[in-house]
Order: structure tokens, then sequence, then C-alpha cells
């Protein structure tokens, strides 16, 4: 996999590393899974935290699960995946994340990277400035979708008395968002300022250029969230999609190109990662983007090879103006997604989703493919799901006895396109 020696303890590396582990060894993807939850009890220790703390613990516990259905495993790390989720929503005593009075959750008090960006520029200028009063979007938009994963597995679990919290904090949260941190005129969202008693100053603004701070990949997350409107839906992805905004021909840049604080000689700043991309893609199969999503996936995995083919080097970054791989080869976990987009559209047999799709169960059964689903969102949205098919077909895809649309994709992988806030049975036959 894409880590060659260094198995490091950094949470949100380990994390990706553990989605890595999942398309080779599912029981070494628990077991990295395991590492970073503590026990419910244990009234010290939510989880264990090195580096950025982001929870990609909780995205690997949501794909162990939709690849296996694996009851044993949802139960055992439910309460332990709760323990750290109550710690980061501000449920816990201890924990600072939540002393704003807006809602918007703050992490630097235990680390000064929000989301693993170390120079991302108005996160590198609140570390040098002491600024924390100042809250990112990042942190609050990824406690949201754990508190919906961990709605999804209380669901299953029957653990109907855990969801009003889950259902508060996502209101609470996306209402936050919404009221304070997005920026009508710039189209994004944005950093904010409180004051001395935690309540809403203002948007952060870059102090050279008077713009707003957070033209980049942090001010985008929510479309990872899902408590954008339709329209800021599709502003935000049209920034993703734009060779004048956020894409370059190797992928999404962290930052802008068009911010005036664009470089192109940072370690993030400049460049394009892989781990964050991820993110982007799975929100855009959520929001039935099928042409992005295969673009982000397709221009990964050939920018992937090419490295390797030159360098044998597995790289954790990609400068836009080179084109080629950079920073240190020991250290790769974070370049774990092109194993999982090489899973989602060339592996047969491979049933994949976004963040709202949650799979109940699926079976192959000669020329048939069956799955049970439960897909979140609103009723008037449509998802996207990839499943690898065994031979080129062709297919047609049928759920709820409704014929939906089935395009060709990568491959022999095929874009089929559902309702959401739905549920029932998918199934995929030869013609």
């Amino acid at each position: 996999m894409p880590d060659k020696y260094f198995n490091s303890l950094y949470s949100w590396d380990s994390g990706f590393i553990g989605l890595g582990f999942l398309e080779l060894d599912r029981r070494r993807a628990i077991e990295n899974l395991n590492v970073y939850v503590t026990e419910p009890d244990d009234d010290e220790n939510a989880f264990v935290l090195y580096g950025t703390p982001l929870p990609v613990q909780a995205y690997l516990y949501a794909e162990i699960w939709n690849r296996h259905q694996d009851r044993d495993m949802l139960e055992f790390f439910y309460p332990r995946l709760r323990h750290f989720y109550d710690f980061i929503a501000g449920h816990i005593p201890s924990s600072t994340y939540r002393t704003a009075k807006t809602d918007l959750l703050r992490s630097w008090d235990y680390f000064y990277n929000s989301a693993g960006w170390d120079d991302y520029p108005p996160q590198w200028y609140i570390y040098k400035e002491k600024r924390y009063d100042v809250a990112p979007v990042a942190t609050t938009a990824h406690a949201i979708r754990f508190a919906r994963i961990l709605a999804q597995a209380a669901r299953t679990l029957g653990r109907n008395g855990d969801l009003d919290i889950y259902e508060a904090d996502i209101k609470a949260m996306g209402e936050a968002l919404q009221r304070y941190s997005w920026d009508e005129n710039e189209q994004v969202f944005s950093y904010i300022e409180h004051d001395a008693d935690g309540h809403f100053r203002g948007i952060f603004r870059d102090p050279a250029s008077g713009r707003n701070f957070n033209l980049g990949m942090d001010g985008v997350t929510p479309l990872v969230a899902g408590v954008c409107t339709n329209r800021q839906r599709d502003l935000l992805f049209d920034r993703l999609s734009s060779p004048q905004a956020m894409w370059t021909p190797i992928g999404i840049s962290t930052v802008d190109q068009q911010a005036p604080y664009y470089r192109t000689d940072g370690y993030w700043n400049g460049c394009v990662w892989m781990p964050h991309q991820w993110f982007f893609w799975k929100a855009a199969l959520d929001a039935n983007r099928a042409d992005f999503a295969r673009r982000i996936a397709d221009t990964a995995l050939k920018l992937w090879k090419n490295e390797v083919d030159q360098s044998f080097y597995c790289l954790e970054h990609f400068s836009i103006t080179s084109r080629r791989g950079a920073g240190c080869c020991h250290f790769g976990g974070l370049s774990s997604p092109v194993l999982n987009w090489y899973g989602a559209y060339y592996i047969p047999g491979r049933l994949t989703g976004g963040f709202d799709t949650w799979i109940a169960g699926q079976k192959q059964s000669g020329n048939e493919f069956t799955a049970e689903l439960e897909i979140g969102g609103n009723a008037d949205d449509l998802a996207t799901l990839l499943y690898v098919a065994e031979d080129d077909g062709p297919y047609a895809a049928i759920y709820n006895d409704i014929a939906v649309p089935c395009a060709a994709s990568l491959g022999k992988c095929l874009e089929i396109t559902l309702p959401k806030h739905s549920a029932g049975t998918l199934r995929i036959v030869r013609k």
C-alpha cells in the first residue's frame, strides 16, 4: 500500500492507512481502527490523538460496514466512537471544542492543525499570530458528518435513543455554518472571528488583501457534511471543478489559484494531495456528480502511476507546477485513497456510494447482484452508486422494481443513479 515504511501514530494519517488496509486486509483495517479508540468508560481519554484531530476513524468505521456488513464490528466500535464523538462535539466537560457561543468548533487547544493542511494560509496565520479565537470550517463540517455516520449505525443497532443528540448537533452546527460562515460575496464558507466572550465578531479576512481568507479546501468542506443549500452546492462544486479556481491538470489544488495568498512553492499551498480529494469524491457521488467524481479518481490514478513508473516512490503530495511527486517517500500513507479509487472503479463485484449511502446487505448470485440500501439526503435529490461488473454486459439496474439510469464508466464500472431519502433493494442484472 502507499506507505512503504512509516506506519505512524499520526491520527488522521493512520485513518487513511486504515482505509488503504481495507483494500488489502480487512482484519488489519479493523486493528488499525482499534488503535485510536478507547473504552467507553475511560474518563481520562476519549480517543488516541497525535497530530491533527480530524476523525478519519469515523469514515473508516462506515467504510468497513459498507464493504462487509459486519454487525459485530459495528456493535463493538459504536460506543467507542460515540465516546470519541462526544469529545469533539463538546459533550464531555473537559473538552474545549465547543466553547464558542456560535456552535462552531475549534481544536486549537489540542493541535495547531485543523485538517492536516500544515501551511493552509489562514491556519498558518492563526498559528503564527496566536489568533485562537478564530474557528475554521472543517472541524465543524467533519463533526456533522461524524454525527450522521453514528446516527446511521445507531439505527442499524436499534439504539434509537441516541438519535436525538445527533440530530440536535447536526441542526445546531449546520445552522451555525449557514448563519455565520457563509460569505455571499466570495461564495465560500469562512473562518470566523469571535470576541472575548465567544460571540460572533466577523469573517476572518486576509490582512494583506482584505479578501476572504478561506478560498480553498476548507471553504468548500460543508459539501462533505451535507449541509449546503442547492445553490451553495452548485457554487462550491463549480469552484472545485473550475481550472480558473481549484482544478488543475493533476487534481484539486489545496488553495484556490485565484486567491491572493496562493503560492507555488508551499507544502500544501500549490500542491495536490490525495486525502481531501477522497472526501470531495465521496461528496460528488452524494450529489450525483458522477462525471466529476470520475475525473477526480481517474486523474489521481494516472498521476500516481506516472510518478511510480518514473521514480518507484510512494510520495505524499504533488507539485502543481512540476506535476511530480514531492515530500517524503517513506511517509505516503495519506496517498492511500489511490487504492480506494482503484477498487471503486476496477475491482469486480465492488459497490461504492457516497457518505449518504448505507449498504445494509449485498449478494452476488449468478448474473444478478442485489443490495439492500438506505440513502439519506433530500427526497428531491439524486445520488450516484458505482458497481463494477464481472464483464462488459450490457447490464440493467432496478431499484424497488423500477428501472433506474445505469451508465458505463471506467473499465467495467457502472454509474447508477438513485433517489435520495429512500430505502430498498437494488438489483443489477445482465440483460
